[in-house]
């Protein structure tokens, strides 16, 4: 599915990731772990080509994403959804759905009838403008807005950020659903190791910019989170 080979990044003079390799298995959940700036979003932007100077090798289903303009990358089957979420306060919840067609791969320009299954408070809430949404309801506006991109690989930056513990706990049963129902791989930036070590099926631990450990979700032992993860 997506495979990081030797991959770097620069900004300016400054050196952010250091020759990472790892693979993210298809059907997966794999969550990127990791202390405040140690290069988690800049690897999310690295997939995508929002960052700066990116040298080596992100292979997607066999193609060289690093070669690819980061327009053309969505069309491809990837969706990312990033910190902070990126909802249009001025657009309804249905307009900003809509919004994932402008990159989608799908045929059809309707939103499909399993997105509101997914979250049936979006379906209540529709008309109403992105801006008057709770957090989680902004976080799942987004999800819903990525998943309408019909993508194979969602790149999600710590969708359990400020948000209330129920809804916390919807997203995590998405995610899970994604990868066990539809085949959607995830690639997930958090900082929450609860939620991790639920949604997760595999990790990645970043230090410093360079890839420290990684496995299965269940051989992340507590050497390695009192070492890299605690405060």
């Amino acid at each position: 599915m997506l495979s990081i080979q030797n991959l770097n990044q620069y900004y300016g003079q400054s050196h952010t990731l250091w020759d990472l390799a790892f693979d993210v298995p298809a059907n997966s959940c794999t969550c990127i772990l990791g202390r405040n700036g140690v290069g988690k979003t800049s690897l999310m932007q690295s997939i995508m080509g929002l960052a700066p100077k990116v040298t080596g090798s992100v292979l997607f289903n066999g193609e060289n994403l690093v070669e690819m303009a980061a327009e053309k990358r969505a069309p491809k089957g990837i969706a990312y959804i990033p910190q902070g979420r990126q909802i249009f306060a001025q657009l309804t919840v249905e307009e900003n759905i809509r919004t994932g067609f402008f990159a989608s791969r799908a045929s059809h320009r309707r939103v499909p009838d399993e997105i509101y299954q997914l979250f049936p408070v979006l379906e209540e809430m529709k008309g109403r403008r992105g801006g008057d949404l709770s957090g989680g309801q902004q976080q799942q506006l987004a999800i819903a807005r990525a998943l309408v991109l019909d993508p194979t690989l969602i790149l999600m930056d710590e969708p359990a950020e400020g948000i209330q513990p129920t809804i916390v706990q919807e997203i995590g049963d998405v995610i899970q659903r994604l990868t066990r129902e539809r085949n959607i791989t995830v690639l997930l930036v958090e900082q929450k190791l609860p939620f991790a070590r639920r949604v997760g099926t595999d990790f990645v631990v970043l230090d410093r910019g360079r890839l420290q450990a990684s496995g299965e979700m269940h051989e992340l032992s507590d050497e390695l989170v009192q070492q890299h993860l605690n405060v």
